[in-house]
């Protein structure tokens, strides 16, 4: 049997969204959990008036928001912060706090490439794709030290959440300057993929057959498409789209507009998931 949590506070009715995780935050074991799991994305700048106001007004944990605003009027370290936080709450273990104190004080080292890249890495690994592509876009228009390789990882990966977002003029060319930039062969391939989604069959044999560097490579995208189809014909989607098929050939149409709204309302929140921002939360 687990161990029960009492929890501390109340329950938010208004979330506090944790912009730098791309998260809505419910209670004080919910902020707890966060900081410690995504503590090497957060800095001083995550901790500020509105989160100190939420937990007095929302919370209802008025000392530790009196406690919080002290800090930082005191400008404390992002470490110094989030350990108060953690240590009123107790709701994880001292050696999860002790370890997300020292990767906080870690981050005040980091540079601003560094902290942005790292914040865009994990909100694109977690599907948040409007706000990572906003980091992305930071780091390609404001900081000019960044070298090639790694201007062609930002845009690879740029690319990558535009084709998500079915983006593909977009995506072809983030993929096509990460080509030029780093010479990858898969960003080659990608720009490729990129233009074949978003063509008719004719327009690309056509786009094909005037870039003579593009037939060879056209053929091993060609490879991964029957792969990824044959992965497809195996997988769940393809199953429930049969079953619906089944469904309709025998007049079962209850059960295959029920299955149908299923569908639609997965497909919905996977959208709305995946093109959330700050400004749509």
């Amino acid at each position: 049997m687990s161990k029960m949590i009492l929890c501390t506070g109340a329950y938010a009715q208004t979330p506090y969204f944790m912009e730098k995780i791309g998260k809505n935050i419910y209670s004080i074991e919910e902020l707890c959990y966060s900081i410690v799991q995504s503590a090497f994305l957060l800095d001083i700048d995550s901790f500020d008036e509105a989160l100190v106001d939420w937990i007095g007004r929302e919370l209802k944990l008025e000392k530790l928001s009196d406690e919080l605003r002290t800090m930082l009027a005191r400008k404390v370290s992002a470490a110094a912060f989030a350990g108060t936080i953690l240590e009123y709450v107790r709701y994880n273990t001292p050696e999860e706090i002790e370890k997300t104190e020292e990767v906080l004080k870690a981050n005040g080292n980091m540079n601003v490439v560094d902290k942005r890249m790292a914040r865009a890495d994990y909100l694109l690994q977690n599907k948040k794709y409007g706000l990572a592509i906003r980091e992305y876009n930071y780091l390609l228009e404001h900081v000019s030290e960044i070298d090639a390789h790694l201007r062609a990882v930002i845009e690879q990966n740029a690319g990558i959440i535009y084709a998500n977002m079915f983006a593909f003029t977009k995506a072809a060319e983030m993929f096509m300057a990460a080509y030029q930039d780093d010479h990858q062969e898969e960003s080659y391939i990608a720009y490729l993929a990129a233009n074949r989604m978003m063509m008719t069959e004719q327009e690309y044999l056509s786009f094909i057959s005037e870039n003579p560097d593009a037939m060879q490579q056209s053929l091993k995208l060609e490879q991964r498409l029957d792969e990824a189809n044959d992965l497809y014909a195996s997988g769940r989607d393809n199953h429930i789209l049969r079953t619906m098929a089944v469904f309709k050939s025998e007049s079962k149409m209850a059960e295959y507009y029920e299955q149908l709204d299923k569908i639609a309302a997965e497909l919905k929140s996977d959208y709305r998931s995946i093109t959330a921002d700050n400004g749509n939360r």
